[in-house]
């Protein structure tokens, strides 16, 4: 059981770090876009240009009934769905779930060779 101990410090111990490191690094993020949230909403002058109205992703041709549904007719989306911005946070995604599958059968191979490394005779006679 001892041996078990420290193993589990030093994963607690990365835990934390990449928790502190995370949040060293979303933490000037979020204040960036918090100080341009409150710089937008100080602005007391009046404008006269209407706010842009337009939705790209909604259809100008076909009722908004029709194409409000968990499964839209044909027809119904625009052009300006996707592009490069969606494909690049799905390979982010992909990537990072791959990385957490390796990680997991990592440390799965390496507690079985410690495992069986420990106790060689033990299988056997079982």
């Amino acid at each position: 059981m001892s041996d078990h101990l420290p193993l589990a410090r030093s994963t607690v111990r990365r835990l934390i770090a990449t928790m502190v490191l995370t949040a060293g690094l979303l933490v000037p993020i979020a204040g960036t876009v918090v100080a341009q949230a409150s710089d937008t909403t100080t602005d007391t002058t009046t404008d006269t240009v209407p706010a842009v109205t337009v939705n790209e992703f909604l259809p100008t041709d076909r009722d908004l009934s029709e194409c409000l549904s968990a499964l839209p007719r044909p027809g119904c989306g625009s052009e300006a769905r996707g592009g490069w911005r969606q494909t690049a946070i799905f390979v982010a995604m992909l990537g990072g779930l791959a990385f957490i599958g390796w990680r997991i059968v990592a440390s799965s191979r390496r507690a079985r060779a410690a495992l069986a490394a420990r106790s060689p005779g033990d299988d056997a006679t079982g």
